[in-house]
């Protein structure tokens, strides 16, 4: 599975948890910029965690 989280949508906390090995989740820029940032980062390191791809999108 492939999600994404930009600075104006995101998956789900829950989804972005479950994600594992062979998922990918792109972060695009700006996306730390959101209010709720800190609650995101730590549902991509349990994602990465669990073995899923953390990637930047670059532009």
């Amino acid at each position: 599975m492939e999600v994404g989280i930009t600075k104006t949508s995101a998956p789900a906390l829950g989804d972005l948890c479950a994600l594992e090995v062979g998922d990918t989740l792109w972060l695009a820029p700006g996306v730390s910029d959101r209010r709720d940032w800190g609650r995101y980062m730590d549902a991509v390191a349990h994602a990465v965690c669990r073995g899923a791809d953390a990637r930047w999108v670059r532009g």
